[in-house]
């Protein structure tokens, strides 16, 4: 991903990173459009999901256009807590998109970096 963008990752976390031949555009549709993600990954959005439902569900706890979806998800055939799902998306120069998948049991954390991407400043000593 960007420089602006760390990521803290536990040992339960899984880390999946491909570049995909579709626009950001398109990609943010299949991931944030309920028809869409319904075919893509054979899931109900959670307000979609019916007494005789089974299996997982997801609800979008955070959308920034074109760049990152994150979905809180839940299993009901499996006794384990809700866990999260970000998607981060970047353009390429070839009209593709970078895509990464973060799987965790807890929310991912993204740390800002500094505005112009340097690295954090070094702490020089006087002479």
């Amino acid at each position: 991903m960007t420089d602006a963008q760390r990521q803290e990752t536990n040992e339960d976390t899984i880390v999946v990173e491909c570049e995909l031949e579709a626009a950001p555009e398109k990609v943010w549709r299949a991931l944030t459009v309920p028809e869409f993600v319904a075919t893509w990954l054979d899931v109900p959005a959670a307000d979609k999901v019916t007494a005789d439902t089974t299996g997982p569900a997801y609800r979008i706890i955070e959308a920034l256009p074109f760049s990152r979806v994150r979905y809180a998800w839940n299993d009901t055939t499996v006794n384990k807590p809700e866990t999260f799902v970000t998607f981060d998306l970047e353009a390429q120069p070839d009209g593709g998109t970078w895509f990464r998948l973060t799987h965790s049991v807890e929310p991912v954390r993204t740390i800002a970096a500094p505005a112009n991407s340097n690295s954090p400043p070094l702490m020089r000593v006087a002479a």
